[in-house]
């Protein structure tokens, strides 16, 4: 590094890297009292040199060819530029090269990690990602501590807050789900293409940097319950309302003797549950440890300044420690995925003609299958559609079949938790 100052290459120069950016002119003097030297930005590849930036850039500093990049004197490079393709490849070779990274790129993670932090050890370079997860929430640091001490029993959390500020406003508001959507994509909570959060994947990838730090291995992408939001009705919304729940997108990981579960679905939680309560574009993590108990860690989980704030700290972090081997991630086979309990409560909907399918037929048919049915809500509207909401403990897909076939009813299950 150069005497006084430490030269930082950026990968991508979009919200996330101008927020990189701006934190890092309001926060210079801080930093340098900290590090004992000045952070400089000296080159940035760009898609378009000549697009208007929110954030006043020197021309020179832009660059389209990666080489120049590479080339270049950096001492770090921070990756905000998304994606696997060719994020994978200019990330290898900087690690090659002997320079450390910071990376924000959850997806890249989720399907190259083990191969990066491999790489990393090679090199004896550093890899840092606390953004990669929950965005201003330092939980990665966090749970480096806990870990010190602490056996952590169970991970779950509200990862994504574009599905959250949905699924809070189509309780609030009433509304459906393409109504609330339209309402996201136009305040910039949700992408014109929003697959990545509405149907899981964001949270996905973020569960499994979770349980790789956690746990010390993860399971293959492909062996992760993964079940989005797109197919969520008011209908739902307000029958667990009205049960006394209500319905997050929750990522959980567990682990047992077997192995461990990874999941990310529509979950069904007591209002007062702490999970429950986390509104809008917020995010959260709740740790349940050996020894201290439950912990709950919230906050704004995306967006420009929250998450380029974990950027300049992952930055400022590793200029100060010396290198250390990064633990090996590993990924287990699906044998390792625990099966369903057959005994988990849940909520049960139910949506069809209440002509074959009344409260009390179908009741007496769970009840005689052995179904053990706790709560229930029903909803009757004036073309005759019978909606109801039940707890039950002990659904398996044979009644879910049955129910469907010869009653004429939709059926949506969702998992229920009910301890905070």
């Amino acid at each position: 590094m150069s005497a006084g100052v430490i030269k930082v290459g950026l990968l991508g120069l979009g919200t996330v890297g101008g927020g990189v950016i701006k934190t890092i002119r309001s926060q210079q003097e801080k930093l340098a009292q900290r590090l004992g030297k000045r952070i400089e930005i000296v080159k940035a590849l760009v898609r378009d040199s000549e697009k208007e930036r929110a954030v006043q850039v020197d021309p020179a500093l832009l660059t389209t060819d990666f080489e120049d990049v590479l080339k270049s004197d950096v001492d770090i490079v921070v990756e905000v530029m998304g994606g696997v393709e060719p994020t994978y490849d200019y990330v290898r070779a900087l690690i090659e090269k002997g320079c450390h990274v910071v990376t924000a790129n959850k997806e890249l993670l989720a399907k190259r990690g083990p191969e990066l932090v491999d790489l990393a050890n090679q090199h004896q370079v550093h890899l840092a990602y606390e953004a990669s997860v929950a965005g201003g929430i330092p939980i990665l640091s966090v749970l480096r501590q806990f870990l010190r001490t602490n056996d952590i029993q169970g991970v779950r959390g509200i990862l994504n807050g574009t599905t959250n500020f949905i699924l809070t406003k189509m309780e609030a508001e009433q509304l459906s789900y393409q109504e609330v959507l339209k309402q996201a994509q136009e305040l910039g909570y949700a992408e014109a293409d929003p697959r990545s959060d509405v149907e899981g994947f964001d949270a996905m990838y973020k569960l499994y940097i979770l349980a790789q730090l956690v746990y010390g291995e993860s399971l293959p992408l492909a062996d992760v319950v993964r079940k989005g939001i797109a197919d969520l009705s008011a209908g739902h919304i307000r029958i667990a309302s009205e049960l006394g729940y209500r319905i997050k997108l929750i990522a959980q990981a567990q682990k047992a003797e077997q192995g461990i579960r990874l999941s990310v679905q529509p979950t069904v939680l007591p209002i007062a549950h702490p999970l429950a309560q986390i509104q809008d574009a917020f995010n959260a993590v709740q740790l349940s440890g050996n020894i201290v108990g439950d912990l709950l860690f919230t906050g704004r989980g995306a967006g420009e300044l929250p998450t380029a704030s974990a950027v300049v700290e992952d930055l400022a972090y590793l200029l100060t420690q010396p290198f250390t081997p990064h633990p090996v991630w590993t990924e287990k086979n699906a044998a390792a995925q625990l099966e369903q309990g057959q005994d988990e409560r849940v909520l049960c909907y139910l949506e069809g003609s209440c002509i074959a399918a009344t409260p009390d037929r179908v009741l007496h048919f769970l009840r005689e299958a052995g179904v053990n049915v706790t709560k229930l809500k029903v909803q009757f509207d004036l073309g005759g559609v019978l909606r109801a909401g039940l707890i039950v403990t002990g659904i398996r897909e044979e009644h879910e079949q049955v129910l469907k076939s010869d009653f004429g009813l939709s059926v949506r299950c969702f998992p229920l938790i009910e301890s905070a």
